[in-house]
């Protein structure tokens, strides 16, 4: 209370405040302008999911009952080289046993593979991708092209074993056999980064 006013009288109502003056930047007597900076900033990351899509049309593309035939010739095919690999012939010894077990190990199965990934990728859409059958479908690329590259780097070792009895043939089967490892892993690194499914808010390649 300053001199001027004079004491204050009991009972007396104290002096209304003064209103406060109007926000840094805000045109005099008028409200706060509402522009991009008052409004709410959107969230930095939102996941949106697909819509629902036919998995029973999806199954009728062409590019997916290709891939879908590869991968079954795979297992047929491996199946076979597993069956192969417990027959009783005579000086049938262990090496060539794991030989014939690991019997997509090499470049012809691994390009049918990295094919079945080209299919998959380049022939569906962007929402195709998302279905549940092709996600079924890279799990499965990805799954038998690993294996074929570990398949490939073991064969190419245990043929490198027979160096002793032929050095022409032991090294031909050996790049033979290691030319599938690149391939096979050039599918299974391109099933793993195109599907959709496979790392937290990947887009679709």
């Amino acid at each position: 209370m300053s001199e001027d006013e004079g004491p204050a009288v009991p009972g007396t109502p104290p002096p209304p405040a003064t209103p406060a003056g109007p926000p840094p930047g805000a045109p005099f007597g008028g409200p706060p302008p509402s522009g991009p900076a008052s409004a709410s900033a959107p969230p930095a990351f939102s996941v949106q999911l697909p819509p629902s899509i036919d998995v029973q049309a999806l199954s009728k593309t062409p590019w997916v009952l290709g891939s879908a035939a590869i991968l079954m010739g795979l297992v047929l095919y491996w199946a076979g080289s597993v069956l192969s690999a417990f027959q009783h012939d005579v000086g049938y010894d262990a090496r060539q046993r794991i030989i014939h077990l690991l019997g997509p190990g090499g470049a012809p199965w691994a390009v049918a593979v990295l094919l079945a990934v080209a299919l998959l990728v380049l022939g569906s859409s962007a929402e195709a991708k998302r279905a549940p059958m092709a996600n079924f479908l890279y799990q499965l690329l990805l799954l038998f092209a690993a294996l074929i590259t570990v398949a490939s780097v073991l064969n190419a070792v245990i043929d490198l074993t027979y160096i002793g009895d032929s050095f022409d043939a032991s090294i031909y089967g050996f790049l033979e056999y290691l030319a599938g490892a690149p391939i096979a892993g050039a599918a299974a690194l391109w099933a793993w980064r195109a599907n959709p499914m496979a790392l937290p808010g990947q887009k679709p390649k």
